[in-house]
């Protein structure tokens, strides 16, 4: 899924948005890729959306900032003028999957065209990426590795759109 970007569906009945998931570092387990395409395909009636991995900072436990800060630059690099950006994080909101499904609406109804996702990698988010106006969100009070955050960001994403489109999904 990286780099692929999924066409949007002609009946969806709610204005379309290009959502980007960024995440530090490649998904290594099998079951995970596999859920990550998975969810891409579920999600391709509803939204284009694309997956795309930075590489990790690199170095040693003791460069924990400057791999961190080396990490941020990366995000930066792929920022757009016209982005709303959202970062996975521990202290940010918490959202139930309709609250979740509402601010999606809320996104798309104010003219949001492109939304992005960025799930930090094992060290989290450097200072600079962590002090932007940015909406943190936090998928749970749990600890997950990036892999699984971005797997089950993917969930709620097709979870929301099933919400929106008032189909049963309860999986």
């Amino acid at each position: 899924l990286e780099g692929y970007s999924l066409e949007c569906h002609k009946k969806w009945k709610y204005s379309c948005m290009n959502i980007r998931a960024v995440l530090t570092g490649k998904p290594k387990s099998s079951f995970i890729v596999q859920g990550i395409e998975q969810y891409g395909k579920w999600l391709k009636p509803y939204v284009r959306i694309e997956v795309r991995y930075l590489p990790l900072g690199g170095g040693t436990g003791r460069e924990r900032e400057k791999i961190k800060e080396r990490e941020g630059r990366n995000y930066l690099k792929l920022l757009r003028p016209d982005e709303t950006v959202v970062l996975l994080h521990e202290q940010g909101e918490q959202y139930s999957s309709l609250e979740f499904a509402h601010k999606l609406q809320k996104w798309q109804n104010i003219g949001v065209k492109n939304l992005s996702f960025f799930l930090g990698g094992p060290l989290g988010f450097s200072d600079e990426l962590l002090s932007r106006e940015w909406q943190k969100v936090s998928l749970s009070r749990m600890t997950f590795t990036h892999e699984m955050a971005l797997l089950i960001l993917l969930e709620q994403l097709y979870r929301a759109y099933c919400i929106l489109d008032n189909r049963t999904y309860h999986y």
